[in-house]
C-alpha cells in the first residue's frame, strides 16, 4: 500500500486547483494507494491563511513521524504559491519521502523570467530535488525538461462526464467561467459583445467568477450592455444547473494550462470558443468540437460568437464531438487509473 499525502488548497476553495483536489477526494479509490489530504490554503483573512499554512506544516510533520509516507503530492501554481510549497518540498525530503510537484500555473514562464538570477537558482534547485513534475500539456513538459533535471509527465485534468449529452441547443445563455480579468480576456469579450449589437440582443452573456468586478461593472454600464450579467462565484451545486442551460462557453484567455472550465463545459456538450494557448488545443479541435482564436483579437472573437449563434446545426455537431472528446480522454475513471499507475511507479 502506497501512502500519499496530497497538499493544496482546501477542496471547498475557489479556483481550478481546488476543483482538481475535490475530484480526487470524490472519485479516487484504490486498494493499492491511500491518499491523505492536507489543506494549505483557504479563503479568509491574512491571519487565517497564515494559520492554515502553519497547520498544514504541522500536519505533514506529524504524519511523517507517526506513519510511513511514501509520496507527498503537492499542487502549486506560481508566485507565492510556489515559494510556500518549497517549504513542503524540504520537509518531505527531510523525512525521505518522494515528492511530486503538480504544476498548474499558466504564467510560470513569465513569473520565472521576472525573478532575479539568485531566486531562479533557488527555484531550479528545488525542482531538481523533485522525484516527478506533473504538467498539463506537452508544451509545459518541454519547458520544464529544458529548465530542470526532474522527470516530467503530462497528466491532463479530468472531470465527471454525464453518460448522455445534456446539451440544450435552444438556450439563449452564453457563459464564461473564470476570474474577471484582462488575462482571461474578459474585456475582449465585453468589446466583442458590444460589437455584436442589437442583432444578438436576445442572448444573455453571464460572467461567472470573481476578480476585477468593479471595473467590469463600470465598462458594462458605460457600454450600455444590457444583456451582460456578472454572476459572481458559482458553488458546485449551482454549476450543474448552469451547465445544463448554457448554449456556449467563451474563454478568450491570454495564458492557460488546461482550464477546468473548458473540460467541464465540454463534458456537458457545450461548444467552446477559446484561444490557441497552453494546453487548450489538446482538447479543442478547431472547427470540430469548438473554435480557437488568437488571444486579443476582438474581431475574430466577434466572428466566432456570431458564427456559432447563427448556425444551430454546427453547434449540435460540435456539441456531440465535445462530449465524446472529454468522455474518451478526460473522464475521471481514465485519469484515476493513470494516477494509480504513476503512484505505483514512483
Amino acid at each position: 500500500m502506497k501512502n500519499v499525502i496530497m497538499i493544496g488548497p482546501a477542496s471547498v476553495s475557489k479556483g481550478g486547483i481546488a476543483t482538481v483536489i475535490a475530484n480526487f477526494e470524490k472519485t479516487f479509490t484504490s486498494e493499492n494507494v491511500n491518499i491523505h489530504y492536507i489543506a494549505s490554503w483557504k479563503e479568509g483573512s491574512p491571519l487565517f491563511k497564515i494559520w492554515m499554512f502553519l497547520q498544514a506544516i504541522m500536519k505533514l510533520c506529524y504524519l511523517a513521524i507517526i506513519q510511513n509516507i511514501d509520496i507527498v503530492h503537492i499542487h502549486t501554481s506560481q508566485k507565492g504559491s510556489l515559494y510556500r510549497k518549497m517549504i513542503f518540498i524540504n520537509i518531505a525530503k527531510f523525512f525521505r519521502a518522494k515528492v511530486i510537484l503538480h504544476m498548474h500555473g499558466s504564467r510560470f514562464g513569465i513569473f520565472y523570467d521576472n525573478q532575479s538570477s539568485f531566486l531562479q537558482k533557488i527555484i531550479v534547485n528545488h525542482l531538481n530535488r523533485l522525484d516527478h513534475i506533473i504538467v498539463l500539456s506537452e508544451a509545459w513538459k518541454t519547458y520544464y525538461e529544458n529548465l530542470c533535471e526532474a522527470p516530467v509527465t503530462v497528466m491532463e485534468n479530468a472531470v465527471e462526464v454525464p453518460h448522455n449529452n445534456p446539451y440544450n441547443n435552444t438556450s439563449k445563455t452564453i457563459v464564461t467561467f473564470g476570474n474577471v480579468s484582462q488575462e482571461k480576456g474578459s474585456y475582449d469579450l465585453l468589446r466583442a459583445i458590444q460589437s455584436l449589437g442589437a442583432d444578438y440582443q436576445e442572448y444573455e452573456f453571464i460572467f461567472y467568477g470573481i476578480g476585477d468586478i468593479s471595473n467590469a461593472e463600470a465598462e458594462i454600464k458605460q457600454s450600455q450592455l444590457t444583456n451582460v450579467t456578472l454572476g459572481g462565484w458559482v458553488e458546485s451545486q449551482q454549476k450543474q444547473t448552469i451547465l445544463e442551460g448554457a448554449l456556449l462557453h467563451v474563454l478568450p484567455s491570454y495564458h492557460e494550462a488546461l482550464p477546468m472550465a473548458i473540460l467541464e463545459t465540454m463534458a456537458h456538450g457545450i461548444p467552446n470558443i477559446s484561444t490557441n494557448v497552453g494546453g487548450i488545443p489538446q482538447i479543442i479541435n478547431n472547427q470540430q468540437n469548438g473554435l480557437l482564436i488568437e488571444p486579443g483579437d476582438v474581431n475574430e472573437l466577434h466572428d466566432a460568437i456570431a458564427d456559432l449563434l447563427d448556425n444551430q446545426e454546427t453547434r449540435q455537431q460540435m456539441s456531440q464531438k465535445a462530449h465524446q472528446a472529454v468522455q474518451s480522454q478526460f473522464s475521471m475513471d481514465a485519469c484515476n487509473t493513470k494516477w494509480e499507475q504513476l503512484y505505483q511507479s514512483i
